[in-house]
């Protein structure tokens, strides 16, 4: 248990820190501490694993233990340690961060971060997802940093969204552009955290990888329509030799471990024989992203520049409550 330095909220009590498998140790434990609807009431259905599966991957079967399977000829193995962190205060999950270490590549993957609406502010937040990368750090000492998905956002797209609501007044956002405005908003606090995107030097633009569908269970002519495209956000560790690499071995690293060895292994772990030909789908699409990627002088950058600083001021002058 860790205990988060500073004051947050209007709550006296101290806020601590408990870790799956360290703190928390079985099932009745974690699904005590109210995380897991904790975790339902921050993500949309689209945006959530099962907290059957979460709960199965960070108490029996991401415990950093080689595991092995077989698809046709060909041996396949993988080695994954997933943490649940819990942020409580008076015993009760008001924050939560799932991160899953890929031994395979010494990447650290950022599956979900999320806090509490009434707890949001102050910077709680920010303090809570540090202390979490300190503990990984100590916990997994070779790791060479953070990597995870965020949802490109479309500027103009935002822009015009923004100018909208000043011009009409109006408080209301539709669905759609409350996703949009979401992806800034996502894109910006781990930009203010360091984070730095995979981006084409050339073009300056942020590179785009696009993530296997994620039920190998529905018919394969329905997999591409499950496809998502993401732009891939990093963060070295501090003073490890090893992060000093070219940017594009980085790239080919971290697309790697996301979509092979913790996604389509994990998924096909399940059932190697019924899942044959998801397995040669995913990996199909993954070696098409290296190799539309394979020329592209890549490069890490900030992902907001001066011109989203100035629409992201302007949101916030309109103070419309829109949790991301």
């Amino acid at each position: 248990m860790r205990f988060l330095n500073g004051r947050y909220g209007a709550a006296s009590q101290p806020l601590d820190i408990v870790v799956a498998r360290q703190d928390v140790r079985d099932d009745a434990a974690l699904r005590g501490t109210g995380v897991l609807e904790l975790y339902e009431e921050l993500f949309p259905p689209t945006e959530r694993d099962s907290s059957e599966d979460i709960v199965r991957w960070v108490l029996s079967d991401d415990v950093g233990e080689r595991r092995q399977f077989s698809v046709g000829s060909q041996a396949i193995s993988y080695r994954l340690d997933s943490r649940c962190f819990i942020l409580r205060a008076g015993g009760h999950a008001i924050g939560l961060g799932f991160f899953t270490y890929d031994h395979a590549s010494d990447l650290i993957f950022c599956n979900y971060v999320g806090v509490a609406k009434a707890w949001r502010g102050g910077g709680l937040a920010r303090a809570f997802y540090r202390q979490m990368i300190v503990t990984l750090d100590a916990l997994f000492p070779r790791n060479i940093g953070v990597v995870l998905e965020v949802e490109p956002f479309d500027r103009d797209r935002v822009a015009a969204i923004v100018a909208d609501l000043e011009r009409a007044g109006r408080r209301e956002l539709a669905a759609d552009e409350q996703d949009e405005i979401r992806r800034l908003l996502r894109v910006s606090w781990y930009d203010k955290l360091d984070h730095a995107v995979f981006c084409d030097a050339r073009t300056t633009q942020p590179l785009l990888c696009r993530s296997p569908c994620l039920d190998p269970c529905l018919p394969s002519s329905h997999w591409a329509g499950g496809e998502e495209s993401y732009w891939l956000m990093w963060q070295a560790r501090a003073g490890v030799p090893s992060a000093k690499r070219p940017a594009s071995e980085f790239w080919q690293i971290a697309v790697t471990a996301i979509y092979i060895e913790i996604l389509a292994k994990s998924l096909v772990d399940d059932d190697p024989n019924g899942r044959r030909d998801y397995w040669d789908y995913a990996t199909t699409l993954v070696a098409e992203t290296l190799q539309r990627t394979a020329t592209t002088d890549v490069h890490f950058a900030r992902c907001l520049g001066e011109e989203d600083g100035a629409l992201l001021s302007r949101w916030r002058r309109l103070a419309i409550d829109l949790p991301i």
